[in-house]
């Protein structure tokens, strides 16, 4: 008898946000302190979309969230849902052999929340799950986790794709305030950095690459 996967152990993963921070972590007041520069030099609009260009850079780059989002995970199935093994024919998942994940990782960072969790059934009927019966919430880690509770089992999801949805809240806090220092400093170099090199061919890494020591400590290490 052979124990051969039928199908790749890589998630699909979609990821998108759904409600944006509804502040900045940087005023334009202390952006133009940071650059010594007038209004006149540096309108509000432009100091503006400065600092929120600077920090989504930041952001897609080390996978944190200064202010409060919210965002949406979405999965075809749980953790090696589908993964089955044959001798012939189809005898269940591998994961009763070899185990398998028990939690999901949240892609931003630091986790606050689990707003709602999801499934679909085959015919795409939406049900909610509770999530304190079913997840521990993990919010020490970076990334987070979700990790199913001991005597939980995962909740039935049966539709062929995007089968899961779960919407979290990432983030420090909801006031620049809650935003560390050294990231706040990060998107001050940065922006001052697209200032100062307006109209140039500067790429997103020579721009992060301003405050590359600050962001340093925020990177996730991957083994």
């Amino acid at each position: 008898m052979s124990l051969r996967p039928r199908v790749t152990f890589t998630q699909y993963r979609g990821h998108a946000v759904v409600t944006p921070p509804t502040i900045e972590p940087v005023t334009a007041d202390e952006l133009r302190a940071h650059l010594a520069e007038t209004v006149d030099g540096l309108p509000y609009d432009q100091a503006d979309d400065l600092i929120a260009t600077a920090r989504e850079m930041i952001e897609e780059a080390t996978g944190i969230a200064m202010i409060n989002q919210t965002w949406r995970l979405v999965l075809d199935c749980w953790p090696s849902q589908r993964a089955e093994w044959w001798d012939g024919v189809r005898q269940g998942a591998i994961a009763d052999i070899n185990g398998a994940p028990d939690y999901v990782y949240l892609p931003r960072y630091p986790l606050a929340s689990i707003d709602a969790v999801t499934v679909y059934n085959d015919a795409g009927t939406p049900a909610s799950v509770v999530v304190a019966d079913t997840f521990d919430i993990d919010t020490y880690q970076k990334p987070g986790r979700m990790v199913l509770r001991n005597g939980a089992t995962w909740p039935i999801a049966l539709r062929n794709s995007n089968a899961i949805e779960v919407d979290y809240i990432a983030g420090f806090g909801a006031t620049a305030a809650s935003v560390p220092p050294t990231l706040r400093r990060a998107v001050k170099q940065v922006a001052a950095y697209l200032y100062s090199h307006t109209g140039d061919d500067c790429t997103p890494d020579d721009a992060l690459g301003a405050a590359g020591a600050l962001l340093g400590a925020y990177r996730v290490k991957r083994i």
